[in-house]
């Protein structure tokens, strides 16, 4: 199979909102290499305290502009009414085999958080593994597809119990421009400071490897390689 010159990542969100605040770093690191990326986001905000569906998915798509992303919306019930229903998984397969990434992110599953983050992360878990199975007739439209990774990543500061993560990405020369990026969700900057709780965190943890900043991913399944010297460097945990 012949590989891509670039690869692409397909990040989903329950909310306007989620991928940038949970995984911004990450993409605009991604972004500035040449990666593709595509955002599934899954609700238009509607039962939020703050900000219209419009006004909402405005933001998301001035985010998408820093991004350079793809941006789709698609309905799954409606904010707060997100279930992780065997249909709502096989829609998104359907945008999984659209899109045919590499790499696929979506929120940690941990119960500890928002109702439609959970079930957004064992969907896209669900619909990556179904989107491979050529069998499946309501996915006719297009070719089976089979990603290389999954991965999750933390929006609130309670998802990851306070864990480090698998993965820890410097994203230490993006700091600047991830802040940009999540101030594009204004309305969701009303009640509370989510900014100073994600730069927090990323601070955090890059002070425990070394780092400015970092943002992390958490592994579904363990990673393979065939030359343990190829790995990279762990975190140096003080």
């Amino acid at each position: 199979m012949i590989q891509p010159a670039h690869k692409t990542i397909f990040a989903v969100g329950a909310h306007p909102d989620d991928v940038e605040f949970g995984c911004g770093g990450i993409l605009l690191k991604e972004a500035e290499k040449g990666t593709r990326i595509h955002i599934l986001v899954c609700s238009k905000g509607e039962s939020g305290t703050n900000g219209s569906a419009e006004e909402r998915v405005a933001e998301s798509e001035e985010a998408a502009k820093m991004l350079g992303a793809e941006l789709r919306f698609i309905d799954l019930g409606g904010d707060g009414k997100i279930e992780a229903t065997k249909n709502n998984a096989l829609l998104i397969a359907q945008v999984v085999r659209e899109v045919r990434p590499q790499i696929v992110l979506a929120p940690t599953d941990s119960s500890n958080q928002h109702p439609d983050h959970v079930a957004i992360s064992n969907l896209v878990r669900d619909a990556s593994r179904m989107a491979r199975y050529g069998g499946i007739d309501t996915l006719a439209a297009h070719e089976a597809h089979e990603i290389e990774a999954f991965y999750q990543f933390a929006i609130t500061p309670s998802a990851e119990f306070g864990a480090l993560p698998d993965i820890l990405v410097d994203i230490s020369d993006v700091h600047d421009k991830w802040l940009k990026l999540m101030q594009c969700h204004q309305t969701q900057l009303q009640t509370r400071n989510y900014l100073e709780l994600q730069e927090s965190r990323a601070r955090v943890w890059g002070l425990q490897c070394g780092l400015e900043f970092a943002q992390g991913l958490y592994s579904n399944d363990p990673l393979v390689t065939s030359e343990v010297s190829d790995l990279p460097p762990t975190a140096r945990v003080f």
